[in-house]
């Protein structure tokens, strides 16, 4: 049979592969013919234009990556699928795998993580979701903290969503888009203008720009604390460490999904992690993330139009 995957091929360049799969059945692995993917906007951006520095080459790599940072790679992490074949226990059972951007896919049994059924579309949010969990043990936080988180791509939305659900009410979202707030009000969130905001506990930012931790710095409590929340790759920025930053003995923290915070090591693994992102998306309103879809075979001429698209949260693909 025939499988088709997408790369990257040379920096902005994505091409759609075939190659022959067979696939023999057994009692350890299953095949899967996907569903949906979802495009990682800024980590695919990131990937896709060679800013992933090499030192970080093999800590970031995804699980099912084929090929190097260096290019060409076959990446992505968010893939929806239906079991096609294999021990006939398995057979039709829908699944989420941290597969990349692949039609057809053999993948191990003990990588499957079962999906509730009813509407699967949602799902293509969970592993941002797991980034958004991560960010919320990362920050430690009171019940009563103010919380500001800046950035309403998917992962802002979901971070802010996750506090929501865990019953914090004192939490506040910003973006510089206008369109961001309209989503964050359709999911109950708190928008207010950063202008108008101070005295903040925990400032989360998730939008890929240094600046905004510097400015961030003046709305801080004492002994406040910054959640770093983007992925920067090769990009560098100055980050202010006079100032406010020092006056005020804030903190700055490092978020990242690849690695679970030690004091939740004995609650959690990575399987147990997953789970709770899929428990966590159980509101049908999430899907209202998923503002833009293709299909798998458009993706050629589409990849590089949707990563650039600045009103794009989740964009999902059709198989």
């Amino acid at each position: 049979m025939k499988s088709y995957s997408l790369w990257i091929d040379k920096k902005k360049q994505a091409k759609i592969y075939q190659k022959k799969l067979v696939y023999n059945k057994n009692n350890k692995t299953v095949l899967i013919k996907t569903i949906y993917s979802g495009i990682s906007k800024g980590t695919e951006k990131l990937v896709s234009s060679k800013s992933v520095s090499k030192d970080q080459f093999e800590l970031m790599k995804a699980p099912f990556q084929e090929g190097s940072f260096n290019l060409p790679i076959k990446y992505g992490y968010i893939n929806v699928g239906n079991i096609i074949d294999g021990p006939r226990k398995y057979i039709n059972k829908k699944i989420f795998s941290l597969y990349p951007h692949q039609d057809l896919y053999e993948i191990s049994i003990k990588n499957l993580i079962f999906l509730p059924k009813g509407n699967l579309r949602k799902y293509i949010l969970t592993a941002n979701m797991e980034t958004a969990i991560n960010i919320f043990w990362d920050a430690q936080s009171k019940s009563n903290n103010k919380i500001l988180i800046v950035g309403l791509g998917s992962v802002g939305l979901l971070t802010a969503f996750f506090f929501k659900i865990n019953g914090y009410k004192n939490v506040y979202v910003f973006d510089n888009n206008k369109n961001k707030r309209k989503i964050a009000n359709y999911l109950g969130l708190n928008f207010i203008d950063i202008r108008k905001i101070e005295k903040i506990d925990v400032a989360i930012n998730t939008t890929a720009n240094y600046k905004v931790l510097n400015s961030l710095m003046e709305k801080l409590s004492i002994e406040g604390k910054i959640v770093e929340a983007s992925w920067y790759g090769k990009n560098k920025g100055e980050v202010a460490l006079g100032g406010y930053f020092h006056s005020k003995r804030l903190k700055i923290i490092s978020s990242q999904v690849s690695k679970i915070p030690k004091y939740m090591k004995n609650k959690y693994d990575f399987e147990g992690r997953l789970k709770l992102a899929i428990k966590s998306l159980k509101n049908s309103k999430l899907e209202k993330l998923i503002t833009s879809e293709s299909n798998f075979f458009d993706l050629e001429k589409d990849y590089y139009k949707i990563l650039q698209n600045k009103d794009t949260i989740m964009h999902i693909v059709k198989y």
